[in-house]
C-alpha cells in the first residue's frame, strides 16, 4: 500500500497570520468596520478550531495538523 500524506499546517499558519493582521488594524478603523472585523475574526477562529478538531495532533507523525491515508495499489 502506498501512503499518501498531507498537512494543513500551512493553512493553520495563514489563519493565524490573518487574525494577527486584523487585530492590528482594528483600532485604526471606524466602529462599523470594527464590527465587521470582529465577525471575520470569529469566522477565522471557527475555521482554525475545525482544522484542529478534524486533524488532531499526535495521531501521526505529521505535525501540528495532518492525516495519513493508505491507498490500495492498482
Amino acid at each position: 500500500m502506498a501512503k499518501v500524506s498531507f498537512t494543513l499546517h500551512g493553512i493553520a499558519n495563514d489563519i493565524r497570520k490573518a487574525e494577527k493582521k486584523l487585530r492590528t488594524i482594528k483600532p485604526k478603523v471606524m466602529p462599523a468596520d470594527q464590527k465587521r472585523i470582529d465577525l471575520e475574526l470569529e469566522a477565522l477562529d471557527k475555521a482554525y478550531g475545525l482544522i484542529k478538531e478534524l486533524c488532531p495532533k499526535g495521531k501521526h507523525p505529521i505535525k501540528p495538523f495532518g492525516q495519513w491515508f493508505a491507498m490500495k495499489p492498482k
